[in-house]
């Protein structure tokens, strides 16, 4: 299964010593091995969620699904929160996935946008693109150049697209 297994061991990790908790006493709340939990807390990816994560949720006072808001960027949700809540992850880089943010954080800044996507049969925007167009970190003056030339065609046919969602055959010629 996808996901932040190394996020997930660190956030149950935070919230066992929170809740002033050792590792032995959440087990025996939980009903498995010590072996488990430090698997687990050491960030280990399992090929599933398994009954012990949702054993988890409920000893660490989380709303059933929390484990997937984590593994996905967020945070867990609190038991008692009204279903349907989001639950934001405590920043924005850390919902963005580890390649995203590597790409984020190398080379040169050349443009960044927002596109709004108006829903199916509205001129309303329920969505939004954005895009950060980089340089590579070793890029010349004169690949720069290029590189802005080439996203000034591409942002243009992105802003020209058709948001009809039946259509969906890509941008339309410049």
């Amino acid at each position: 299964m996808d996901g932040d297994w190394e996020r997930l061991g660190r956030t149950v990790q935070a919230a066992r010593k929170a809740k002033g908790l050792t590792q032995t006493q959440l087990v025996e709340l939980i009903g498995v091995t010590r072996a488990t939990l430090v698997k687990i807390e050491a960030g280990k990816q399992f090929s599933k969620i398994t009954d012990t994560h949702r054993a988890l949720e409920e000893a660490l006072g989380w709303q059933a699904g929390s484990i997937e808001l984590i593994l996905g960027g967020g945070e867990p949700a609190p038991q008692g929160t009204p279903a349907g809540e989001p639950v934001a992850p405590a920043s924005l880089a850390e919902a963005l996935p580890l390649r995203v943010r590597q790409a984020l954080g190398a080379g040169s800044l050349i443009d960044a946008t927002v596109i709004d996507l108006p829903s199916e049969g509205s001129t309303e925007s329920e969505a939004q693109i954005v895009i950060v167009v980089k340089g590579k970190p070793a890029a010349s003056a004169e690949s720069m150049r290029q590189a802005i030339e080439a996203w000034e065609k591409v942002e243009r046919k992105l802003r020209a697209m058709d948001t009809d969602p039946q259509d969906d055959t890509g941008p339309t010629s410049a």
